[in-house]
């Protein structure tokens, strides 16, 4: 496997085994952190996961509004709120089991390691600190003078993760194929059917899991780097 340091000048061709995997993408929520999505963790953290709070999810996944209507509904419940107190929530938020070993591990085998979240900047910023991300993307609280305001910056939209997985690799200079793909999700498809190889954790998604090459069945992140492992000695 080739080492990431040692990758080519963007624009210049490479040639190289199939199975010469460079990089890793991964959702955050439910995959590398427990919590399912940050949002309704801040809700329920708060003590506001309400009829109202649960009520804008329900329409979204029914169709009746769209992902940054429900982000927009869900962001104008804190605002006026230090960002700090918001922050705080999230700095003893739990690994799923063995996943920061792990992924530490996969970064010093060599990986470039690229996370995609449609959550919020709080734990993608937790991993950046802690495991040393090379590029995470996520939706943004966003404040003024430290008080949000209840608007949100919307960097990633359900089902959009494929597209700005293929931005991402275009400048790196990775090709799909030479990536390997993690999620959970319905939202995580996209990422799944473009990269070389796709592995489910902690999988909610029966369609995910019928398109993916590994289902792992248990809920502890060894799973996931047996599977690459085996995988990068071929």
């Amino acid at each position: 496997m080739r080492h990431a340091d040692n990758l080519p000048v963007p624009g210049v061709a490479r040639v190289g085994k199939t199975n010469e995997y460079l990089a890793i993408a991964i959702d955050i929520d439910g995959t590398i952190v427990k919590p399912v999505s940050s949002w309704r963790y801040i809700h329920e953290k708060l003590g506001n996961w309400d009829a109202l709070a649960c009520r804008y999810q329900e329409m979204f996944l029914a169709g009746k509004i769209t992902y940054r209507q429900f982000c927009k509904l869900d962001a104008a419940h804190w605002k006026g709120m230090p960002e700090k107190k918001i922050a705080n929530l999230f700095k003893n938020v739990q690994y799923t089991d063995n996943a920061k070993e792990c992924l530490l591990k996969l970064k010093k085998i060599g990986f470039q390691l690229i996370a995609l979240s449609t959550g919020l900047q709080y734990i993608p910023e937790k991993l950046q600190k802690e495991i040393g991300f090379r590029i995470v993307v996520s939706n943004k609280l966003l404040s003024r003078n430290g008080i949000l305001t209840g608007g949100v910056k919307i960097n990633i939209s359900h089902g959009e993760k494929g597209k700005v997985l293929r931005g991402i690799l275009k400048k790196l200079d990775i090709l799909p194929e030479k990536v390997i793909c993690i999620g959970d999700s319905d939202g995580d498809i996209p990422m799944a059917e473009m990269c070389g190889f796709s592995i489910a954790f902690n999988s909610s998604s029966q369609e995910l899991n019928k398109v993916v090459d590994v289902v792992c069945k248990d809920n502890d992140f060894k799973e996931v780097l047996k599977a690459i492992e085996k995988l990068i000695a071929k």
